[in-house]
């Protein structure tokens, strides 16, 4: 009796769990490493062709990743990886909406309380300055790792997660 209780707690954890490629990033020099998912947005150049590749990981196999659904980059052949930065993409683009409706809400203020001038100096500056940061912050959405001079590695694992209820 007591194996077939057992038999039907292993049947049961087999379907509980699911195994998902990940694709690693590792520094060598500092010791970090990075788990890119199906799904995250990535920047590659590989060695063949010296433009930039942009899209979402759509496949993890077993020595390349597809990007897309249209290009099959082999991990050996990838000179430059672009890690997207999640938190500097979130500022870049909460500064740029927040200059905007800064200098609209005043302007509708102005206009609402018959304030002259509508359009003042003072607030196209602040919200020029604040746009202005958040464009200058949008270039930097994405990290380079150069795993061609070897401070970089990159490496597909098979990873098991258990699901919990």
């Amino acid at each position: 009796m007591k194996k077939i209780f057992f038999t039907i707690f292993l049947l049961a954890i087999i379907f509980l769990a699911s195994a998902q490629k990940v694709l690693v990033l590792e520094n060598l020099t500092l010791g970090k490493s990075y788990k890119l998912y199906v799904g995250k947005k990535i920047k590659v150049m590989t060695k063949e062709n010296p433009k930039q590749i942009k899209g979402r990981i759509t496949e993890i196999q077993d020595s390349a990743i597809v990007i897309s659904n249209n290009y099959v980059c082999d991990i050996a052949y990838i000179k430059v990886l672009y890690k997207e930065q999640k938190a500097v993409y979130i500022i870049s683009t909460s500064l740029l909406r927040f200059g905007a409706v800064f200098i609209t809400l005043d302007v509708i203020n102005n206009l609402i309380n018959n304030d002259h001038p509508t359009f003042r100096e003072n607030t196209a500056i602040i919200s020029a300055s604040i746009a202005l940061t958040g464009f200058i912050l949008w270039f930097f959405d994405y990290r380079k790792c150069s795993v061609e001079d070897h401070k970089w590695r990159l490496k597909i694992i098979d990873q098991v997660h258990i699901k919990s209820r």
